[in-house]
């Protein structure tokens, strides 16, 4: 007799794993939505949107909610908004001035680790357009006097010579 699956770990075909996959994809549809969402909350539903997308799953309707994300005062939660939105987003995606504006104002936070997921989000999410918008900043942290900071600064500028050598 066969038992019904709980956790896409346990399927036994791609059947079983898109009726669990298609559960969890209403599940953070409704909870994404609700206007009363817990802050902490935020982060394991886009961690699980992350993972519903790695599994081949449609997810966009979660990108605005990791960019949202981005903006969020809270540390934790601004870090996973930015790792999902660079794992959702490519450099060509219409949210992308979305986040210039918000990595334009991480970059001049006091908090070495928002900075730090600053830089790693526009090391990815750069294209030709944007470079000019965040280099002066960018420059700028080359003095930081955090070292892992001026380390993926560097990162950043080699990045941009490399989507815009002018």
């Amino acid at each position: 007799m066969m038992t019904t699956t709980t956790r896409e770990g346990e399927c036994k075909s791609k059947t079983d794993e898109d009726v669990i996959m298609q559960k969890e994809s209403m599940y953070l549809r409704a909870l994404l939505s609700s206007p009363k969402m817990d802050k902490g909350r935020i982060k394991e539903a886009l961690l699980r949107l992350m993972y519903l997308e790695m599994l081949g799953h449609d997810a966009s309707f979660g990108h605005i909610h990791a960019v949202k994300a981005c903006v969020e005062p809270e540390v934790a939660v601004k870090r996973a908004g930015y790792l999902a939105t660079t794992s959702f987003l490519n450099e060509n995606h219409d949210l992308i001035i979305l986040i210039v504006n918000t990595v334009q104002r991480d970059l001049k936070s006091d908090d070495y680790l928002v900075v730090c997921a600053a830089l790693t989000a526009i090391t990815r999410l750069v294209n030709e357009d944007t470079v000019p918008a965040v280099l002066p900043q960018v420059v700028e942290l080359l003095m930081h006097p955090v070292a892992h900071v001026r380390k993926k600064a560097i990162m950043a500028l080699a990045r941009f010579y490399q989507k815009s050598p002018q």
